[in-house]
């Protein structure tokens, strides 16, 4: 679906029912200054997208990485490698997401509304069947 709507797939946006969420606890990145660049200690805001100083934010749920647009949205230019350490980042599993709620009929589904497993990276870390 997400490739049918851009085919150049660089610049990305969450759905609009898709809150933000940090990375989970325990989760690993390609180094150590990109897990610290993805951690949000700000006193002013608690959303990546709201905050100039966040460099890079992480969409766990697709496994993608990228810069932020401040465009009063949650829009973001995917990056395929790491900028501190030059690591190849995971490719993205947007594409398939997307074709799984098609594949379930789950496709309108608010995101709130979705099993707890597709609101999160386990449905993508787990093994395909």
């Amino acid at each position: 679906m997400a490739t049918a709507l851009f085919p150049a797939r660089r610049v990305m946006w969450m759905p609009p029912d898709f809150p933000w969420q940090p990375p989970s606890p325990g989760s690993t990145h390609c180094c150590g200054t990109m897990t610290e660049s993805l951690v949000i200690d700000c006193g002013q805001h608690d959303d990546p997208f709201d905050c100039p100083d966040v460099p890079l934010v992480h969409h766990e749920v697709f496994g993608e990485y990228g810069v932020p647009i401040r465009d009063d949205g949650m829009s973001y230019l995917v990056i395929s490698h790491c900028p501190w350490c030059g690591a190849r980042l995971p490719n993205s599993s947007r594409d398939r997401w997307f074709d799984r709620l098609d594949a379930e009929g789950l496709a309108d589904t608010p995101f709130l509304e979705l099993p707890v497993a597709l609101r999160t990276a386990a449905w993508r870390l787990a093994p395909r069947t």
